[in-house]
């Protein structure tokens, strides 16, 4: 794809980040001006972070002002354990694992319950008995009925534990904690549905009841592992087997020395968005409604636009530093979460946000039943299953993951069609007749996302401020709005889009890289 005129770039440079900068100074001012009307939905702010604060991010609060001291003590003692057990005269680095998982048990015992804990011990020692089956809809059964089972009483209580003797938080805490755990459950099935099958013709009988009895233990080393247990990424659990068959290896000087860089790196992340909450008033604005549908659309576009980067910014601390207590072990977990701001398409949404759970996804739902190699009609089928295992998942407040689910994968379906239609003859025949220049056909890409990229930001915020907050922003940008909303939002994109090409041609080093859009890239 062509290269643009450098004062061509700058104009969509100049607007991109402009446009950026001036819509967050609207958002700082309101949040400013607002102190003196509304305090629904603030507290009383850190020193040396300011006066007030948004308390709206109910993770943030719960993961980092509520539970952050116990999860902090529990992280450092894992680390301490896996340290011991690697004491050469203790020779114990090969149970380093399961020591943990032991130690993770006793945490969760302490701070949870026994029940919850006498629960996920059964569940994973179910699904490994389902999975010597060698049946994988067994596995999908008995997951998404515990999935089920959250949503009504008595199953409910059952699962989580009789939560009226404990702290008000822990409850939330043990829910999102059962979830992440279904999803490792379904995932430790799967993957030993398919061990079986490899290996059933390579066993004897006695053998097989030893490789019970480690898969076992493996798996529950999979489900206690406590760097992933509350924050995540998710891993499937044949990667985390492999990588903990694979390390043997005790943490040295060099590794001790990455972690701690590691930590203070995501520790700077998280100072950095306490701070944005100290003096953008995101969630504030969001929920109170009267204020919210008042706002003109930079400051909303600006407000949507902080909130899914905050979004990000959260799950980069989260996962960074359980990555970094991973790495520690041995573990390479999946990365943070790409910058959304340098993203413009569906696809790369997904691939490069939950990178965990794009890869549970893609590993236990689209290839299996068929993907891209089984036709457009089955890979258009196949890419609609991730988003209804994903409306399960986060069932919570269905109508907005319903809207999220459906836009996304709509998203990605019209990508999936360009990218065939653009590959086809007569599209290419269309290109020779009418001369497109590769600058023209840039252009053209860069106006097809772009187009895409608005409903793309608005079923994000669906998702993250609900149902009225994205019908405020649908309302604004296409009705209320139209015609000069609608346009100045589909130019705003226009020039990000852009902006997010050029930057990509840079990104080896070379300015004068060949781009090349979403819309012409191979499966």
């Amino acid at each position: 794809m062509g290269s643009l005129h450098k004062w061509e770039m700058w104009a969509y440079f100049l607007f991109w980040i402009g446009g950026t900068i001036y819509g967050v100074l609207r958002v700082f001012i309101t949040s400013f001006n607002v102190t003196n009307r509304v305090m629904d939905g603030l507290d009383l702010g850190t020193w040396p972070f300011g006066k007030y604060k948004d308390n709206g991010d109910t993770e943030w609060m719960l993961w980092v002002h509520l539970f952050g001291v116990r999860l902090l003590q529990s992280l450092l003692g894992h680390f301490v354990v896996a340290r011991i057990c690697e004491l050469p005269f203790l020779g114990l680095v090969q149970y380093r694992f399961h020591a943990c998982a032991l130690y993770t048990a006793g945490f969760l015992y302490y701070v949870i319950g026994l029940q919850y804990l006498v629960v996920l011990l059964l569940q994973c020692v179910i699904m490994c008995v389902i999975a010597r089956s060698r049946v994988t809809w067994l596995c999908w059964l008995y997951g998404l009925l515990v999935f089920e089972g959250l949503a009504y009483e008595p199953f409910r209580t059952w699962q989580l534990g009789d939560d009226r003797d404990q702290l008000y938080y822990i409850p939330y805490v043990s829910e999102i904690t059962m979830v992440t755990g279904i999803m490792r459950l379904i995932s430790l099935g799967l993957d030993l549905c398919q061990t079986e099958e490899e290996e059933r013709q390579k066993m004897e009988e006695k053998e097989g009841g030893q490789k019970m009895t480690s898969s076992v233990l493996e798996a529950v080393a999979y489900i206690f592992y406590l760097p992933t247990f509350f924050l995540g990424p998710l891993m499937t659990f044949g990667d985390f087997r492999q990588q903990m068959r694979q390390s043997q290896r005790a943490c040295g000087l060099a590794d001790l020395g990455n972690f701690l860089f590691s930590c203070a790196r995501y520790a700077c992340w998280g100072l950095l968005l306490e701070f944005v909450y100290h003096h953008l008033y995101i969630h504030m604005l969001q929920r109170t409604f009267f204020l919210f549908q008042t706002l003109d659309m930079w400051t909303l576009g600006a407000l949507g636009f902080l909130h899914c980067q905050c979004f990000q910014l959260k799950y980069t601390v989260f996962y960074g530093l359980a990555g970094a207590f991973a790495r520690a072990d041995g573990i390479d977990t999946p990365g943070t979460p790409k910058v959304i701001a340098v993203i413009y398409a569906f696809g790369d949404m997904w691939k490069n946000f939950d990178k965990g759970l794009h890869k549970w996804m893609l590993r236990h739902v689209y290839i299996p039943l068929g993907g891209s190699r089984s036709g457009l009609p089955r890979q258009i089928l196949s890419s609609f299953a991730p988003f209804l295992v994903l409306t399960v998942r986060d069932g919570g407040n269905f109508s907005s993951i319903v809207v999220f689910a459906v836009a996304n994968w709509a998203g990605v379906v019209l990508e999936t069609l360009a990218r065939t239609a653009a590959r086809t003859q007569y599209m290419q025949g269309l290109k020779t007749k009418y001369a497109v220049t590769p600058a023209s056909e840039r252009r053209l890409a860069a106006l097809f996302h772009g187009l895409l990229l608005a409903p793309a930001f608005i079923s994000m915020l669906f998702f993250l401020g609900g149902v009225n907050a994205g019908w405020i922003y649908v309302l604004k940008t296409y009705v209320i709005g139209f015609p000069l909303a609608t346009l100045g939002t589909t130019l705003f994109m226009y020039c990000r889009v852009q902006g997010i090409m050029e930057l990509e041609g840079w990104e080896g080093g070379d300015p004068k890289k060949i781009i090349e859009p979403k819309t012409q890239k191979q499966e």
